[in-house]
């Protein structure tokens, strides 16, 4: 019970914390960045980002997934000597420096510095995250839920006076956002480092050799990366080779949306699969922490899609000061996709935690393919809109195909009365934000309230059960 408490407790931490930082650092810092350099110019930045997240499994190869599992698991055998692990990271961040630099060179890509800059970037991101998923596998959620801002926080304090007080330190350029993005992953790395040390984590080196048994173990974790990767991020890099840069940087507003919503859905299963993995024997403690983050996730994906689908012009024209009526409908096209990761970010994690990757690896793979298929479809004829097509219908099998698995081999439950829920939660929602269009409130009221009808349900019928969670916290 008590490591049940310590989960709750840092949950809502976690999602506390990242309610406040993330969302200003996403639209007071990453969006104002897009306004001052322009559509066309952080269009051909969001391609190039998106190439080296498509090409991350190189710089880790799933070993933080694994030595996440394995440690949180007490599987000391194969995670004895982190040091090795280390060494074995840079050995493959030189090999996918070399490689984004080739893929950028038969591209045509000509912007050297953009792709320096953030392949750098990722390469420090990958090695911050291995920190952090040491802390999370010694079930020290406090200390990440802290974490977890740090990189985001560290940009806000030094992006700020280039956004908001130009005339003391100069415009924000797109090289000058990179740098700056780059210094700060860095720093956020190295007190994640040194915070491990003191806590008396020790990176032993016993043998400068890779145990060709952690990487014959890690490769399915590398594979799912892999696939993930090419999952989450390849449409951009489409949409700008088989549109326009103009085309990616619509996508790029739209996405930012959907990006920032899927974050807490990340977060929370960040928790998640280090806690399943050292407590899956024991099913119904593994299953009531899978519904609870599930009655959360859902019901927020399926609340945040409304808003976003009945309030796009307004969001459009707040964020990015014009309502142009093919951005505001690829907006819409791209929120739905929410719901479907929140699933898979759900019964994804159950399956890796699992042990249960091979069949993961299926369901991925085959979701890879609906989504190539469908965007190399689409993206001549309906462009950006045709990717957020994309990434519903493939998100949808993956997300869906993977709780259907757990239901069958796991004997986690599907829960019915929570999903009729979930579909009413929705549905009224929806209801109000229609009738609300037709009055003239407020719009942040009228987002207030949408959320708050939601959460009322949840309250009501059970599915939150505030005197179940005093008591989770309360050990």
């Amino acid at each position: 019970m008590k490591e049940t408490s310590r989960f709750y407790s840092s949950l809502i931490l976690l999602i506390v914390l990242n309610g406040v930082i993330k969302p200003f650092w996403i639209f007071g810092i990453d969006r104002q960045v897009q306004n001052e350099v322009g559509v066309t110019a952080y269009g051909s930045y969001f391609a190039i980002f998106n190439l080296s997240i498509v090409l991350g499994f190189l710089h880790d190869c799933g070993l933080t997934a694994f030595y996440n599992r394995q440690l949180a698991a007490r599987n000391y055998e194969l995670t004895g000597n982190p040091g090795n692990f280390l060494l074995l990271k840079f050995l493959l961040a030189l090999s996918y420096m070399a490689v984004v630099f080739f893929i950028a060179f038969i591209s045509g890509i000509d912007r050297w510095d953009i792709v320096f800059y953030v392949a750098m970037t990722q390469v420090l991101a990958s090695q911050f995250v291995f920190f952090r998923a040491i802390i999370t596998a010694q079930q020290w959620f406090h200390t990440d839920a802290w974490l977890s801002v740090l990189d985001k926080l560290l940009m806000i304090v030094v992006c700020f006076p280039f956004l908001y007080i130009p005339s003391w330190l100069g415009g924000m350029s797109i090289e000058r956002f990179l740098v700056l993005q780059m210094i700060c992953t860095a720093i956020a790395m190295l007190i994640t480092c040194l915070l491990l040390l003191a806590k008396g984590f020790h990176f032993s080196f016993k043998s400068l050799w890779p145990d060709k048994r952690v990487l014959k173990a890690a490769l399915p974790f590398a594979i799912i990366i892999l696939l993930m990767s090419f999952h989450y991020r390849l449409d951009g890099f489409l949409l700008e080779r088989l549109s326009s840069a103009a085309e990616a940087g619509k996508y790029a507003g739209a996405y930012r949306l959907l990006d920032a919503a899927n974050m807490i859905g990340y977060l929370l299963t960040s928790f998640l699969l280090p806690y399943i993995a050292r407590h899956h024997s024991d099913g119904n403690m593994m299953t009531g922490v899978i519904l609870n983050v599930r009655h959360i996730l859902v019901v927020f994906s399926l609340s945040i899609s409304s808003i976003v689908i009945f309030m796009a012009p307004w969001i459009q024209k707040t964020l990015y000061h014009h309502n142009d009526a093919s951005y505001v409908e690829v907006m819409q096209w791209c929120i739905p996709a929410l719901i479907f990761y929140s699933l898979l970010q759900i019964y994804g994690s159950v399956m890796t935690a699992t042990g249960k990757i091979n069949a993961f690896i299926l369901i991925t793979f085959i979701s890879v393919v609906i989504n190539i298929t469908v965007n190399l479809f689409l993206i001549p004829t309906l462009g950006a809109k045709g990717s957020c097509i994309a990434a519903i219908c493939s998100q949808a099998f993956c997300g869906l195909t993977s709780m259907w698995y757990c239901r069958q081999k796991l004997q986690v439950p599907l829960d019915v009365r929570s999903w009729i829920i979930y579909i009413l939660a929705g549905g009224l929602v929806a209801g109000f934000l229609y009738l609300s269009s037709y009055l003239t409130i407020n719009r942040l009221v009228v987002m207030l309230v949408a959320g708050m009808i939601a959460l009322i349900l949840l309250w009501l019928t059970k599915l939150i059960n505030l005197k179940n969670w005093k008591q989770y916290i309360n050990g």
